[in-house]
């Protein structure tokens, strides 16, 4: 039989032979082949799936329910094929994804790149293995299920979120260290749209940018780093990165001491009391800086 290709991020589509074969089937069929795709094994209880999927059904109304979702999931997956080879079979209590089908799903190959990335050193990373989690991180084509908001599902989209964060911060710091800094300018700014928050990014965006000569822009990126936080967490940006945004405001011209960002402090200096008078002072150095280089762009601006 043809190869399924069942894509879960965004919307859920299923392609066969290049053409969508899914149009038809309702959103709690969809969800249905989802849970059982997703689960461990892909196998699941049928008492479970009711439990799931029609949370607020009772046990009748459930069952009734799983076999019309089965019989679309069949109608849409299974026509013109033997019995034997249906996608989805029922095995007792359990429903279960047939072995012996030719499938593909994007969250697979997605979480196999993106788990055999997250073993890698950063300084071991090759250009193959970047080429390998670009192409995962294309897979990622929105949340999981954009559709479903249910408990089971949304557990499930937070962690692979999750994994899509570590990814993509995986590959700007892999970029970097090539020396792609263009790329990794991207692909920061790309986990800044999911997880504006996060701090490790905004600081990696201020000294590429820098490196590429904007100073203006790592400027201003510290300041959004600042805004995001205090709206976001009701926090103040870290020393180290406040110290950043002084550094890059001084503009001392030693780039190369930018150019790799330094190792992360121990935990127990990570985790000890700020001094809250040397981020202040940071912070200030950083303001009047930044006040400093627009002042001297809008000078050097013609009429």
């Amino acid at each position: 039989m043809l190869e399924l290709r069942v894509h879960l991020f965004g919307p859920f589509q299923i392609v066969s032979a290049d053409r969508e074969v899914a149009g038809s089937i309702l959103r709690k069929a969809q969800e249905l082949l989802a849970l059982v795709l997703l689960a461990p094994q892909r196998n699941v209880r049928r008492e479970l799936a009711a439990e799931v999927v029609w949370p607020d059904a009772g046990p009748e109304a459930s069952r009734k329910a799983i076999r019309q979702a089965l019989w679309q999931i069949h109608q849409v997956t299974d026509t013109g094929g033997p019995a034997c080879q249906r996608l989805v079979l029922t095995d007792g209590d359990l429903l279960r994804v047939n072995p012996d089908r030719p499938l593909w799903t994007d969250v697979d190959v997605f979480a196999e790149r993106a788990r055999v990335a997250q073993l890698t050193q950063v300084e071991d990373l090759t250009d193959a293995d970047l080429a390998a989690m670009d192409q995962a991180s294309a897979l990622y084509r929105g949340p999981l299920l954009t559709s479903c908001y249910e408990e089971w599902c949304l557990a499930e989209r937070a962690q692979l979120e999750d994994l899509h964060i570590t990814l993509l911060d995986k590959l700007s710091r892999g970029c970097e260290r090539h020396g792609r800094l263009e790329a990794a300018i991207q692909w920061a700014q790309k986990l800044l749209e999911i997880e504006p928050a996060h701090e490790r990014s905004h600081r990696r965006l201020m000294r590429l940018y820098y490196l590429t000569d904007d100073r203006t822009r790592a400027l201003r990126q510290f300041r959004r780093c600042q805004k995001v936080l205090a709206d976001e967490l009701g926090v103040r940006p870290q020393t180290r990165t406040a110290a950043l945004a002084a550094e890059i405001g001084a503009d001392t011209g030693e780039r190369a001491v930018l150019a790799s960002p330094a190792p992360a402090p121990p935990l127990a200096a990570a985790i000890g009391p700020p001094s809250t008078l040397d981020s202040f002072r940071a912070e200030l150095a950083a303001l009047r800086a930044s006040v400093d280089a627009i002042s001297h762009q809008l000078r050097n601006t013609p009429a």
